[in-house]
């Protein structure tokens, strides 16, 4: 074995994700609980590399505490592995469903696996059926050792079904390129495991962690921090790739009475109102749209098609989806938009395709209260 070249990859892989932690607590991205995940799945690498380096360097070792400690160090690396595809499991699903709920109810499902693994390597100290140290104090794995490594890898790719679920469901989803992480992950292990005598599979999971790292910043930079939409930057940005390569719509929303919503229960119940609209634009738009954050109750969803019947669909499922909220909701207030829609025309500027949208959306909302007016009698504020 190439003791060396061991050292030096994991000694590496603590560096990178000493940095990578530091500029994380800077920059204190360590309150929701994404955060917190991801930041467990770093400390979880740097102490798993540093453990690495001590099981190849205490193989061999006869002693008797040397050969516990072998043991020890060994199962550590298992559980490890183990517990970090379970964390990553959570992460996954809540960095795309954002929904705490749903993660709680997905729990037994993803725990499962990770359970039967961590009860295997317990049950392994005293019966060594994945590995053993043997009286030389060197390490050896059992046959069926390599089962553990499969459920790994299973358990891993999980949360590539659990990604292209979503995507099935919402399209693709920007800033998450889950394969940046995966691929040098699988790479590694699978190495590691088939190649007895090298260590990569910590390495590889530095690298991935800080390729998921430098996607989260692009994240942030382009997410509407409250809504979880893409906000107005990344929306300009957008418009200007889609004018050069394909036809599109654009729909524009607005919140009918937001106002009414910030004055008479406050504004922490009007920012609740807009996370629920968030919900709801990002459930509609589907596999063709993308809903962004426009300005403050004004929302837009760009669908990618040449059909307006396609649009229509939309519009349509926003006032099913607004409809099913009310039905169901405890909240104060009730969720209904006033829209317009328009075509985009290759070579449009943005703002006249920004302005006719609007002028589309407000002709809706002016329609809205005449009808509230033939109601009630009365003339009511249009925004």
């Amino acid at each position: 074995m190439n003791y060396q070249a061991i050292y030096m990859l994991n000694l590496f892989g603590i560096v990178l994700l000493a940095l990578l932690f530091f500029s994380r607590f800077m920059t204190r991205q360590r309150r929701r609980l994404s955060d917190r995940f991801f930041t467990e799945l770093v400390l979880l690498t740097m102490v798993a590399s540093a453990v690495e380096i001590y099981s190849f360097w205490v193989d061999g070792r006869s002693g008797a505490v040397d050969r516990v400690l072998n043991l020890l160090s060994n199962t550590y690396l298992y559980m490890a592995n183990v517990i970090g595809c379970f964390i990553w499991l959570m992460y996954v699903d809540l960095a795309l469903y954002r929904d705490r709920k749903r993660l709680r109810r997905m729990l037994p499902v993803y725990g499962f696996g990770p359970a039967v693994c961590v009860t295997a390597l317990i049950v392994n100290l005293f019966c060594p059926i994945l590995f053993y140290v043997d009286e030389e104090g060197i390490y050896h794995r059992q046959p069926l050792c390599i089962v553990l490594y499969l459920s790994v890898a299973v358990i891993s790719v999980s949360s590539l079904v659990i990604y292209y679920i979503f995507r099935a469901k919402n399209g693709r989803k920007h800033f998450f390129p889950i394969w940046m992480f995966m691929a040098p992950v699988l790479a590694g292990c699978l190495a590691q495991g088939f190649i007895y005598g090298i260590s990569t599979a910590w390495p590889a999971t530095a690298i991935g962690l800080c390729a998921i790292h430098m996607s989260i910043q692009n994240q942030k930079s382009f997410t509407d921090p409250l809504t979880g939409l893409y906000n107005r930057q990344f929306l300009e940005q957008t418009i200007a790739v889609f004018d050069e390569s394909k036809d599109f719509f654009g729909i524009m929303f607005d919140l009918n009475h937001f106002k009414q919503i910030n004055d008479n229960y406050g504004h922490s119940m009007g920012d609740r109102a807009l996370v629920n609209v968030g919900h709801v634009l990002r459930e509609a738009a589907g596999t063709k749209g993308s809903a962004f954050r426009f300005a403050g109750d004004e929302f837009i969803v760009l669908v990618s098609t040449d059909t307006e019947s396609d649009v229509i669909a939309v519009e349509e499922r926003v006032r099913e989806l607004a409809e099913k909220f009310n039905a169901s909701t405890s909240d104060p207030y009730k969720l209904s938009f006033s829209m317009g829609h328009v075509r985009h025309t290759r070579g449009e500027s943005q703002d006249d395709f920004l302005r006719l949208m609007d002028v589309q959306m407000y002709s809706d909302k002016e329609k809205m209260h005449r009808l509230l007016d033939d109601e009630n009698g009365a003339e009511g504020d249009l925004r």
